[in-house]
């Protein structure tokens, strides 16, 4: 055993020094440190330990109102978790409350480790309670402990905002109540499973998570947040030692929500339920969460269980292995649909990758970006240029989608303040007046496949001379080969304009807006040379495009020898097929 010490605390100096980590300091530094906390707030909190008042800098009389306001509903909020936590134990009427836990599995400790509570159904203890304790009618609604019963009329009265309902009380950083959270305990009980307090001076639902003040060291010493749905599942999870577990309070994540996960780590696990919801519940959370940078898993629980029944069920170690396999959400997305599509048409396959596309774009670390770029190639067998395009047209679409709710913002703001309205005819969500509403139009950019569109749809010649059977197999390696095939197949005459326009009109709207684009566009006529000369061309591409994807394939990790043989034998065939183009 090393004789070194680690970790020294000079009493006399005040500080500290790790000598692992080198980190060193003060006692502020050190709360700061240890509770991931800024300057001020663990200045507080030393103060408050030891009875000493901060005195900051001199407000004038409305802030210092606020701040006494503030004060006092903290107080009233710690107050009344006090009050929940003592009926849950001895008022004969939580009875329900207290059998709901025992099922759940949660002992009395628990509930007293977390402060858990008792709303009773009927409002006139609370009131009375409130009112002993000089807290006024319209503090108790300022608090979201109280909600009037007419908004336009404060002076008709107002009920407690929770009723029969177990009582989680809500806490910021420091371990302070600053709200609730009330879930029901009978089957035949109205409203919601969960009720929260309404957003205050104190708390924004936005901005909080629920046990980040107990969980957030067991956070940072992980280097990972595990993300639940509910708070019995966070607190199962905590409970069975699973500690880096954090739950949003029945809202969807937020940028803020993204900013505050940032502070304490680098990588996510959202663990929710495997149905449908929970997929879309995940993808929602990822495009939030991953512009931050933190890289993102996905934990998929077995069909009908959740944390809490799997902790019952199974124990925890079952919960843990979900957890340490989690796959990246990328990972996950392929192994699920691509396999499946792998082997299906590339139209297919790349509206698949559109969708991947369009989250890689959320990415800003260009490393990770070009990591999964050459992960989706890979496993989808698509070209790494139309992923890349992809990813700048979806690029291209946010920061257009941007600039259109950035400008709405302006004209509300504008509204708001009695700003003059814009001139009349000009759509004020639009940009340089154009309007964004219009449906997408169908560009094609392979000149090949204008060309042989424009000779399918207008010279009778073309159609005779390259129509002599189905559609080339290698349209199906080219993207823009929509349309094209299309048209190979359809049945009308070219020389025939009105059977060409009647063909025309049954066209989905963006392929009728690229014909439309087609044939206004300045061009020499297409003859049944230039046309074979197209395909020629086209079928140049698809074997390079090929051979781009198996080259690709051949650069994965870890593939198996045998693999790299049956590759490198599909490489030599396709450029000997390339020579003979």
């Amino acid at each position: 055993m090393s004789k070194t010490p680690s970790f020294n605390v000079n009493p006399h100096r005040q500080i500290f020094h790790c000598f692992g980590c080198q980190a060193g300091g003060d006692a502020i530094k050190f709360v700061m440190l240890y509770e991931n906390l800024s300057f001020p707030e663990a200045a507080k909190k030393l103060a408050d330990r030891a009875g000493v008042t901060v005195i900051e800098e001199t407000l004038d009389p409305k802030e210092l109102a606020k701040q006494r306001g503030k004060s006092d509903l903290m107080r009233m909020q710690k107050a009344a978790a006090e009050w929940f936590h003592r009926l849950l134990f001895k008022s004969r009427e939580a009875q329900p409350a207290r059998d709901y836990l025992k099922s759940r599995g949660l002992s009395m400790e628990t509930s007293r480790k977390w402060k858990f509570g008792y709303a009773p159904n009927d409002q006139r203890p609370f009131m009375d309670w409130a009112r002993a304790e000089g807290f006024s009618v319209p503090q108790l609604v300022e608090g979201g402990l109280a909600k009037w019963r007419d908004e336009g009329r404060p002076g008709g009265g107002a009920y407690s905002f929770f009723r029969h309902r177990l009582m989680f009380p809500v806490n910021n950083d420091l371990g302070e109540p600053i709200a609730f959270s009330g879930r029901v305990v009978s089957p035949d009980q109205g409203g919601g499973k969960y009720v929260n307090s309404p957003e205050t001076i104190l708390f924004n639902k936005s901005r909080t998570f629920f046990g980040l003040d107990k969980s957030k060291r067991a956070i940072l010493k992980a280097k990972r947040a595990i993300i639940c749905e509910g708070q019995l599942d966070l607190i199962a999870a905590f409970e069975a030692g699973i500690e880096n577990v954090v739950a949003p309070l029945g809202t969807a994540f937020t940028p803020d929500h993204a900013r505050i996960l940032k502070r304490h780590t680098e990588e996510v696990v959202l663990c929710f339920d495997s149905d449908t919801a929970g997929l879309n519940a995940a993808s929602k959370a990822f495009r939030i969460l991953a512009p931050s940078g933190m890289l993102i898993r996905l934990a998929l629980l077995p069909e009908g269980e959740d944390p809490d029944s799997l902790i019952r069920k199974q124990g925890a170690d079952a919960l843990r292995e979900i957890l340490e396999a989690a796959p990246e959400f990328f990972d996950f997305q392929i192994d699920r649909r691509g396999g499946k599509l792998n082997q299906g048409s590339l139209r297919d396959r790349l509206a698949f990758a559109r969708e991947l596309s369009a989250d890689i774009a959320l990415i800003e670390d260009k490393m990770m970006q070009d990591s999964l770029i050459s992960r989706v190639t890979i496993r989808l067998g698509v070209g790494e240029d139309d992923i890349r395009k992809l990813v700048r047209d979806a690029l291209a679409a946010k920061v257009r989608a941007d600039k259109v709710v950035h400008k709405r913002e302006m004209v509300q703001m504008r509204r708001a303040e009695g700003a003059a309205a814009p001139p009349p005819g000009r759509d004020e969500t639009s940009d340089s007046g154009d309007s964004v509403s219009f449906p997408a139009v169908t560009e094609i950019s392979n000149r090949s496949i204008r060309l042989l569109c424009r000779g399918l749809l207008t010279e009778p010649e073309v159609r005779k001379a390259i129509v002599t059977g189905p559609a080339p197999d290698f349209f199906r390696n080219l993207t823009e080969t929509e349309l094209l095939t299309r048209l190979w197949t359809a049945d009308f005459d070219p020389g025939t304009p009105a059977s060409v326009n009647a063909y025309l009109s049954r066209l989905p709207e963006g392929e009728h807006q690229a014909v439309v684009r087609l044939l206004s566009q300045e061009s020499a006529a297409v003859t049944p040379a230039l046309a074979r000369e197209c395909l020629a061309a086209l079928k140049r591409q698809s074997i390079q495009r090929q051979i781009s994807v198996t080259k690709a394939q051949m650069g994965a990790p870890g593939l198996p020898e045998h693999e790299v043989t049956r590759l490198a034998k599909v490489l030599l065939d396709l450029r000997g097929l390339l020579n003979e183009c």
